[in-house]
């Protein structure tokens, strides 16, 4: 078995590069109608992972954090020793 790209598309048979070069997605999902770029979904635009339960208040609490710049120079004015 070969593999192939043929305008773009990437066919593992005759079949696929004869739809291929049509301008059909060999690799369509059954019942998609033609005509409609299957590599763009709903979730376009999403993020890949989406956080919950004590994930969420952590991913949260880092993002609240203040940065390490902050940091040091408060604590130098104050005359505190801090190891970064």
């Amino acid at each position: 078995m070969s593999i192939s790209v043929v305008n773009g598309y990437v066919c593992t048979s005759g079949c696929d590069a004869a739809k291929a070069k049509q301008g059909i997605d060999p690799n369509a999902p059954p019942g998609t109608p033609p005509g409609v770029d299957s590599k763009k979904s709903e979730f376009a635009g999403q993020p890949a992972t989406v956080l919950g339960g004590a994930l969420k208040d952590l991913a949260n609490a880092v993002r609240a954090a203040p940065d390490a710049a902050a940091i040091n120079s408060d604590t130098r004015s104050a005359g505190v020793n801090l190891l970064v």
